[in-house]
């Protein structure tokens, strides 16, 4: 149990170092024996976070109980496999701009860190401002990983921008090209698991939208009446 403390108790650590912009933990972190482990577990916390900030949703779906226990672990999946899609894509780029690579783990590494700024995503629940939230956040999120990627590729600020817009409109391309095949998956998923349609759609997951359950909308309503 001990252990266990010890552990949500380096990831806190870690996640502070990377929203105060404490350079002095990082070669601490590169030495630490569970550095992907601590960083997907970021990935997944900023997840489930995210979720929470959509959780009037859910309420609105009726999800109670074990589906929303799944709802929350499949979202904190999902945030956790769209970074890792972006990872290899910006460890595929970045060689090809700056002529080196850190490796696909250190990348990895790397963009889960920058995931950190997501676990304030609960505060998009704020009415009026939780739009202006998300984006902030979203902003604040590329804005560590080009920080990110100029230590990692060992470059100046305006490569490691470059790295990163052109991964970013990679994701883009990526959401429109595989969004049909994602959300067949996706939703054959769900309905293994709960026996009901999803709402998420693939371009949903591959920009970071939650997994949703299908009990009600509004306009479904109206279309039995």
């Amino acid at each position: 149990m001990q252990a266990f403390f010890d552990f949500f108790a380096t990831v806190w650590l870690v996640i502070w170092g990377v929203l105060t912009g404490d350079e002095s933990i990082a070669p601490w972190f590169a030495a630490h024996p569970l550095t992907l482990e601590i960083s997907f577990t970021i990935a997944a916390v900023a997840g489930i976070s995210t979720l929470f900030g959509d959780s009037v949703v859910l309420f609105l779906n009726r999800v109670r109980g074990w589906r929303f226990a799944i709802t929350m672990l499949l979202n904190a999946l999902g945030f956790v496999l769209l970074y890792a899609l972006q990872a290899l894509v910006v460890a595929i780029v970045g060689p090809l701009i700056v002529g080196h690579t850190p490796g696909l783990a250190s990348v990895t590494r790397g963009v889960m860190l920058a995931t950190a700024p997501m676990i304030f995503g609960f505060l998009v629940l704020i009415p009026y401002l939780g739009p202006a939230i998300a984006r902030l956040l979203q902003a604040w999120g590329l804005l560590v990983l080009v920080v990110v990627n100029e230590v990692l590729f060992k470059t100046d600020f305006w490569t490691a921008l470059l790295i990163t817009g052109i991964g970013w409109g990679v994701m883009q391309v990526l959401s429109w090209s595989l969004s049909r095949p994602v959300n067949w998956i996706g939703d054959r998923i769900w309905r293994v698991v709960t026996g009901k349609p999803s709402m998420m759609t693939g371009k949903d997951l591959l920009s970071g939208h939650m997994f949703m359950p299908l009990d009600y909308l509004p306009e479904l309503e109206e279309v039995k009446r």
